[in-house]
């Protein structure tokens, strides 16, 4: 389909708002994991593997995704992880064990990875490429308002309604998304990929032109860390304000809350920080906003100083809305999109993956607030990669020996 052929009204019903749903579902877990760890008889830092559980589904499934999405286009790819999603979680509102707990979050994570790898393909197709930033700031932006409200309705849940509420209610939301998902047309045909195209090309990597491969390689270290900061705070959050700190579920999501707050009031400021001044800014800020959360953490004590550092994380999660996304796809051939975008995902949800287990780890022989710092030099490294070596993407603040748009997009080829 061609850019911008999409109306917004259609984009808002089939895109903005399922992205939502399915990430308020995502979030709305996050609260109850010390309650999860409760009613089934395992410790906190157990109950946080159903997170891990998440991200292994997450892993597994994205560069499969990437493959599917390049041949047959975005609709079967979102019918698909949205029907898995629901089904998951109907089965674990019922689970007699935390072991089906882990198993159901593996195959929601493997259905939300789906779901979520063709909505970022079919909201990217619908603009222009001087637009991209804006759209995918609003796009991530929306969804990671509803990952930071999920926490609140989940609290509440949890708290009213017990770990059965939560799951059925979890459920609905995913429900919704399928009935949308089925709804709606075809968003993105991939009708430029060569009819011979392999279904996963090994040599898609050697087609990103010399000029941009440090750059991409930079990228693929900094979604680990991003991702490692989305997990880290969404698992040792809810155990330094709970187990530590004392505070409710719900107090612990409204916490969440206010980062959400602050991440939707950035995603007008990343869009324009993207489009007109640079990729790497927006990118680089997200990772120092992120060092600075970092060490904020376990400083705060009181509720006032809890809310300020997520303020600080909530505008981190706003300066990476899309940042490693469009960085991407402005260096990447057309063809191989979605390939060399999964490619980097994946390594990223690697790095996610690790990230809930050895939190639990430094969280058992430390404490949840400590184990923030271990993260933060992580930030600072990324920080310096991308201003320092990494080259910028935008069109018309490229370097003087930079690629055309249409070098890019074609593929590199040595004759």
């Amino acid at each position: 389909m061609r850019s911008g052929s999409t109306s917004f009204g259609s984009a808002a019903l089939f895109i903005y708002f399922p992205s939502m749903l399915m990430s308020m579902g995502q979030g709305m877990i996050i609260p109850a994991l010390p309650t999860i760890g409760l009613t089934f008889g395992v410790s906190g830092a157990i109950a946080v593997q159903a997170v891990t559980s998440q991200l292994i589904g997450r892993t597994v499934s994205m560069i499969p995704a990437g493959a599917l999405v390049d041949r047959y286009g975005t609709r079967p790819l979102m019918i698909s992880g949205a029907s898995l999603a629901t089904v998951s979680t109907l089965i674990a509102a019922f689970s007699p064990s935390f072991v089906i707990i882990l198993i159901t979050q593996f195959f929601w994570g493997i259905g939300m990875s789906m779901w979520m790898f063709g909505r970022e393909i079919a909201a990217f197709d619908m603009v222009k490429r001087d637009q991209r930033g804006r759209q995918m700031s609003a796009l991530m932006g929306i969804g990671s308002t509803g990952m930071a409200f999920g926490p609140a309705i989940g609290g509440f849940l949890t708290d009213f309604t017990g770990i059965r509420g939560l799951f059925l209610v979890y459920t609905a939301t995913a429900f919704i998304v399928l009935l949308l998902s089925i709804a709606q047309k075809e968003q993105s045909k991939r009708s430029s990929v060569p009819t011979k195209t392999k279904f996963f090309d090994v040599q898609a990597f050697k087609q990103i032109h010399p000029y941009f491969r440090i750059t991409y390689a930079i990228l693929f270290y900094s979604t680990i860390v991003q991702f490692t900061r989305v997990q880290v705070v969404n698992t040792m959050l809810p155990l330094y304000s709970q187990d530590q700190l004392g505070y409710s579920a719900s107090t612990s999501g409204l916490i969440f809350t206010v980062a959400g707050i602050a991440t939707f009031a950035m995603i007008a400021p990343t869009g324009f920080i993207s489009d007109k001044i640079g990729r790497k800014w927006a990118a680089g800020m997200a990772a120092v906003s992120s060092a600075i959360a970092f060490i904020a953490f376990p400083l705060a004590t009181s509720l006032p100083e809890l809310m300020i550092a997520a303020v600080i994380v909530g505008i981190a999660n706003g300066l990476a809305l899309g940042a490693m996304t469009i960085y991407t796809y402005d260096i990447v051939p057309s063809h191989v999109r979605g390939q060399l975008q999964a490619v980097r995902r994946s390594v990223g949800e690697l790095g996610a993956l690790t990230s809930p287990p050895v939190a639990g780890l430094i969280s058992a022989t430390y404490s949840p607030g400590v184990t923030f710092w271990f993260f933060a030099p992580l930030h600072v490294l990324s920080a310096f990669l991308i201003f320092a070596i990494g080259r910028e993407s935008l069109q018309g603040k490229r370097g003087e020996n930079a690629p055309s748009t249409e070098e890019i997009d074609k593929g590199y080829s040595p004759e």
